[in-house]
């Protein structure tokens, strides 16, 4: 499910079945030596948060993509949103990100970090293999966090 007013009626009506929430978090980096690396990292990102999403459709609302600059404090980032989203009924939070600044607060246990795959220059074949390969990485760590 999308984070759209057609699926959010579906949410509201069976909300006991759907119980997670994804979160991209993409960085806004305007530096000439970033910008291409953060708009990459984005693409790659996002690509695989759809490719989680159509994998557990019916379990999970894909959010739209947060974007933040550097200067932000990732923390209290995570505690509005937490907050925000489990105010909103999700038992279980999960925040995609392929900036290694986030990979300090893996602890917190709703972020995951996974390091970026460039895409943009392969066919779509291709792409899809290499977002498959990272999504069977995942789905251990999405069963374990859903266990607890």
């Amino acid at each position: 499910m999308h984070w759209n007013a057609k699926d959010s009626a579906i949410f509201q009506a069976q909300k006991e079945y759907i119980d997670t929430a994804i979160i991209p978090l993409t960085l806004i980096d305007g530096s000439s030596q970033g910008f291409l690396s953060a708009a990459s990292a984005a693409e790659f990102t996002l690509s695989l948060s759809n490719m989680i999403e159509n994998q557990f459709k019916g379990r999970i609302v894909l959010f739209p993509s947060f974007s933040y600059t550097k200067k932000q404090d990732k923390q209290t980032l995570l505690n509005d949103w937490s907050e925000e989203i489990k105010n909103a009924g999700f038992k279980h939070i999960f925040f995609i990100t392929s900036d290694r600044e986030w990979s300090t607060m893996e602890e917190e246990k709703s972020v995951i970090w996974i390091p970026s795959i460039p895409l943009e220059s392969m066919d779509q074949k291709m792409k899809n293999s290499i977002l498959e390969d990272q999504l069977r990485q995942l789905i251990p760590i999405f069963a374990k966090r859903w266990a607890i």
